[in-house]
């Protein structure tokens, strides 16, 4: 029987940035054998430095989350989800072996709530798209999969973001 050509993982990647839908696109990712992400796997390892970035990236949302709460207590509920979710990415990527980064530092937050929430909702869109050449980059389909499920959750916190007051309704 011929070998039927599939897409790959990247292109699926880079149609996703395009935005086709992701179930569509996971499906066309081939189903390479997951490859060890601790950061001593390999000196040389080009998916080292994609969690790195990726840890990166989410840690500092929820950085920006936890301190844009601290800063507006009007914004603390309606925040909440979004930190949730972004701290259970965090627990996704760590569970694959990567090395925790430690404290992440302490966000700038702007005074005033509205301004707060558009430095959020800004923010959650600078690490979506680094998150789609995260997932490009990525050299194991699992480590892409991850990275791009990690990117359709910022996705979903900034639609449910754009639903937030600044005075913390939704």
């Amino acid at each position: 029987m011929p070998h039927e050509p599939s897409a790959t993982r990247r292109t699926a990647l880079r149609a996703l940035a395009a935005g086709a839908p992701l179930p569509l696109l996971l499906g066309a990712c081939n189903d390479a054998p997951a490859t060890d992400l601790t950061p001593d796997a390999s000196s040389e390892d080009p998916d080292v430095a994609v969690v790195a970035g990726v840890l990166g990236e989410v840690g500092a949302l929820v950085a920006l989350l936890e301190a844009t709460r601290a800063r507006h207590g009007a914004l603390r509920r309606p925040l909440a989800p979004a930190l949730r979710a972004h701290r259970a990415q965090l627990e996704a990527v760590l569970a694959t072996g990567a090395d925790d980064p430690g404290p992440r530092g302490r966000a700038r937050v702007p005074g005033r709530p509205a301004a707060a929430l558009d430095a959020v909702r800004e923010r959650e869109e600078t690490a979506r798209r680094r998150l789609v050449d995260l997932a490009v980059d990525a050299e194991s389909g699992a480590l892409a999969r991850l990275v791009a499920a990690v990117c359709a959750g910022v996705s979903q916190q900034q639609v449910l973001l754009g639903e937030v007051s600044p005075a913390g309704g939704a």
